[in-house]
């Protein structure tokens, strides 16, 4: 589905066929936060649907500033933008960043860095590290959505397209907060329909994801 595709359906949901109660303004808000939760959802299911890939090379580094550089994925000058880091890796070379050599450690806690207890810790835009390191990582991480919906146009979403109607589900739920609109029938579906997206994902990669969350929304 597109943009414009799932905003007709939250307004078949709605049952506000124009904009005399619910103007385009206030739909695209409620279906951007709703594009947040169905993300949010996929990713505790499954995190590397949507995750990027960034390598760097570490010369006798401390630390590493995440906003510098010449491809940012944090600070004002970013791209891609970090929102969640999966996972970072020792790889053997730039050229060849799926040649791993070890998974590094996090901790929330520049304590546990410091006394080796963990191999990095992100603070603010920099990943600290505990000592001074010289060598190759590939940061694997979710970026912001950049999902344009405030024009409500036929825009792409994501590769999920067969699971957009969740989007437009989960966006009633914030309508019927300021509506008094609750509808179980809507709840039975979401319910189903994020099961479905579960059974899915298992599948996706023709084998079974490793870890999978319970998902819990109504």
């Amino acid at each position: 589905m597109l943009v414009n595709e799932v905003a007709a359906a939250f307004r078949l949901y709605m049952d506000e066929p124009d904009q005399t109660f619910v103007n385009d303004a206030q739909l695209s808000i409620w279906l951007e936060s709703g594009y947040d939760d169905f993300r949010a959802i996929v990713t505790e299911m499954d995190p590397y649907i949507y995750s990027r890939s960034q390598t760097y090379s570490l010369s006798d580094a401390r630390l590493l500033d995440l906003a510098a550089g010449a491809t940012p994925i944090l600070g004002s000058a970013a791209t891609n933008r970090l929102y969640q880091l999966v996972n970072i890796y020792q790889i053997e070379s730039l050229a060849l960043p799926d040649n791993i050599v070890e998974t590094l450690r996090p901790s929330v806690s520049a304590t546990s860095t410091y006394d080796y207890r963990a191999n990095y810790t992100l603070r603010g835009t920099e990943l600290l590290f505990p000592a001074a390191m010289t060598m190759f990582i590939r940061i694997d991480y979710i970026p912001e959505p950049s999902v344009n919906w405030a024009g409500l146009g036929a825009t792409y979403i994501d590769d999920l397209t067969r699971f957009h109607d969740i989007i437009a589900l989960v966006s009633y739920l914030r309508y019927a907060i300021v509506d008094a609109a609750a509808n179980e029938q809507l709840n039975v579906l979401l319910g189903r329909r994020i099961e479905q997206l579960r059974a899915y994902l298992e599948a996706r990669s023709g084998g079974v994801v490793e870890s999978v969350v319970d998902v819990r929304w109504m």
